[in-house]
């Protein structure tokens, strides 16, 4: 009756080898221990060329089998030797830190007390076998029997030292990325006062030497100086308006300003240029429009600066037409109000017109030598448009001139905020 039993039990055991390893595996000739034997070694060659560390552990911990990295990594040569490890073992002759041992440790008897599985987890690093710090992103699920008993843990631990050395590389890019950006924004704040404030004194002095002085080749003179201070001023004051922007340290305001006292500003600093070159300039300013605004006054002048100046520089003779308008009041507090700054300078063609509000883009390259600039003006002023909700048309041909439009909305301030001497205006 027993031979019977042992009988059929190898006759099973024969069907799941054969369904395990193919029909070729069949031998009647096999042992029970053999058919075992050959189905654990069957399993483990197929986790021993698994990807990562692959390792199983009875519920105590103690090691029961691993892949062949996990050899590796301790130096060790069979499984035989891996076998049977506990965690302090492990430790000694992976030369962890005590901190690690106990944390893999600890991790590993959660899972068994628990019976959930802890995923993806960062391990303390660890030395590897060839010298390297190694890190690990590990998983550890519990290992059931057939009554539903925890009995051991697997775990899998994916190496990612490239991962945390990649980090690291980007983290420290990123601090000397932020050193030199505030190096950059102290050059900023320095130039901001340093550099602009002698410019501006220079080309101020160098227009009322122009406007006094009678003798025309020193008139010359001055206007050359003059229009060199006025590129150098507006070189700085491109570079201060864009790092601005880039930087995301230009809040759009809303305050309270006196329009035509802006507008009036704009054109004294612009008219100098245009007398220097001798272009007629004409002005118009709606009546119909207030006095005091609730706008971004930085932002507007900016834009006021660039446009004029911009066509300054690309009209060498003929005129420049400036007019501010209103176009609707949309309700009792809110208007819009368009700025158009027409020129009859050289104008452009029509592919380049898509490209000029991108930065560093110039309507001639630098070694022409002939309308110098940084290409950053109207980047600056379309970017200011935006933030404050306008809009920016163009309209140009090559050889017949320029006109831009903005479209700005503005609010008027509260009867009560406007002060008294203006209520007139007003």
């Amino acid at each position: 009756m027993e031979s019977l039993a042992l009988t059929e039990m190898t006759e099973t055991l024969l069907d799941k080898y054969q369904y395990i390893l193919g029909k070729h595996a069949s031998n009647k000739k096999l042992s029970i221990e053999n058919i075992v034997e050959n189905i654990i070694k069957y399993y483990e060659s197929i986790t021993g060329c698994m990807p990562g560390n692959v390792y199983w552990l009875d519920k105590n911990g103690v090691a029961i089998g691993c892949n062949t990295n996990v050899l590796n990594m301790f130096g060790l040569h069979s499984l035989s030797e891996f076998k049977g490890l506990s965690f302090e073992d492990m430790g000694r002759i992976g030369n962890w830190t005590k901190a690690a041992e106990l944390s893999f440790k600890n991790d590993t008897l959660e899972v068994v007390k628990s019976g959930k599985s802890k995923l993806n987890i960062e391990e303390p690093p660890i030395p590897h076998l060839d010298g390297r710090v190694i890190y690990f992103l590990t998983s550890r699920v519990p290992l059931y029997d057939q009554k539903g008993n925890v009995v051991g843990v697997v775990g899998i631990s994916i190496d990612i030292t490239e991962l945390k050395n990649t980090q690291a590389s980007l983290k420290k890019a990123k601090e000397q990325a932020e050193t030199a950006n505030q190096l950059k924004s102290e050059f900023i704040r320095n130039m901001e006062h340093d550099i602009r404030t002698p410019f501006g004194g220079i080309w101020g002095l160098a227009n009322i030497l122009y406007e006094q002085e009678s003798d025309q080749t020193k008139k010359e003179l001055l206007g050359d100086i003059a229009n060199s201070a006025k590129e150098l001023l507006d070189y700085c004051n491109s570079i201060l308006d864009f790092s601005k922007v880039e930087a995301g340290t230009l809040p759009v305001l809303e305050k309270k300003f006196n329009l035509p006292e802006l507008v009036n500003g704009v054109i004294a600093i612009e008219k100098p240029a245009i007398a220097i070159k001798h272009l007629q300039f004409e002005f118009e300013y709606d009546s119909a429009l207030p006095t005091i605004l609730l706008g971004d006054p930085y932002r507007l002048k900016r834009i006021l600066i660039n446009l004029i100046s911009n066509s300054v520089k690309f009209t060498n003779d003929g005129h420049i037409n400036f007019k501010v308008k209103l176009v609707k009041k949309t309700d009792s507090r809110r208007m819009i109000i368009r700025f158009i700054v027409e020129d009859s300078g050289i104008g452009m063609q029509q592919e380049k017109q898509n490209l000029i509000y991108e930065k560093f883009v110039r309507l001639t390259s630098s070694n022409q030598g002939i309308y110098k600039g940084l290409g950053l003006g109207l980047r600056v002023v379309k970017q200011f448009m935006d933030e404050m909700g306008g809009d920016i048309e163009l309209n140009s041909a090559l050889g017949k001139g320029t006109i831009f439009i903005c479209t700005i909305p503005f609010k008027l301030p509260l009867i009560e905020d406007i002060p008294t001497e203006l209520m007139e205006s007003y």
